[in-house]
């Protein structure tokens, strides 16, 4: 007659379901972009999206609508909790939409970073409300030279490529303000064997691919990956999961 296994006693059972959730908790924190922002009551909190409840567009623009008003924990109740009595990280459903974001209290090391990225946020939509023309006067002049010779809008383009490495990228830049001034030659031109990423807010990965900078496989430059490398590194603009190096 064969042995029975025995059943793990219940102990057991909840200790190894309390460690899987744990595992989960983190899975799923480990998903979540952050980027701090300075919100006009003067706090800084970090805003977070993850690939599984939102996309980076909706956070973009959830982002830059928080740049004038207070943080959650200082705005007036229309129901529910009040500020005070709110946790320090929650989940928020901007209306209209069936995306779900993230804030939480940002902690002291990302004050200075969010009160960065808020100025630079505020100079690129003051910049924008003045038009086209100085939006693009605001960009390296190299650069302006390749977005008017290979975009069809290269005012929005510039604009979006700033909005990305502001919000997405948490305000790394792909490449030095001073080569984007003084592309070469051979930039400038279009070429039809030169292959152009779908998002123009990633004009930036051609000149990279060009001058051989670093490159995911999934064709976007590594700043676009601005995730922790020990826990992957999801591209701000595509699927891909993790920076794989092309």
């Amino acid at each position: 007659m064969g042995r029975t296994k025995k059943n793990k006693p219940r102990h057991k059972l909840r200790g190894l379901h309390h460690t899987s959730q744990r595992r989960s908790a983190r899975t799923r924190a480990e998903q979540i972009a952050w980027t701090p922002l300075k919100q006009a009551c003067g706090c800084v909190v970090d805003w977070g999206w993850s690939s599984q409840s939102a996309d980076p567009m909706t956070f973009t623009d959830w982002y830059t609508s928080r740049l004038t008003v207070p943080c959650p924990w200082h705005t007036t109740p229309v129901t529910g909790a009040s500020g005070p009595d709110l946790p320090d990280e929650l989940v928020i459903q901007p209306r209209g939409t069936s995306v779900l974001l993230h804030v939480r209290k940002a902690a002291a090391d990302r004050h200075e970073l969010g009160a960065e990225l808020a100025s630079r946020l505020a100079h690129v939509l003051e910049t924008a409300d003045r038009g086209d023309t100085a939006l693009l006067d605001d960009a390296p002049a190299g650069f302006r030279s390749w977005l008017i010779a290979n975009t069809p809008d290269p005012a929005q383009a510039w604009l979006d490529h700033e909005l990305t490495e502001i919000i997405l990228n948490q305000g790394r830049s792909a490449l030095p303000r001073e080569l984007l001034e003084h592309l070469p030659e051979q930039l400038l031109t279009p070429s039809p064997s030169r292959p152009q990423p779908e998002s123009a807010a990633c004009n930036i990965c051609s000149f990279s691919a060009a001058i051989g900078g670093i490159l995911c496989a999934c064709g976007h430059d590594w700043t676009c990956h601005p995730g922790d490398v020990r826990h992957g590194e999801p591209c701000s603009h595509c699927p891909c999961t993790d920076m794989q190096h092309a």
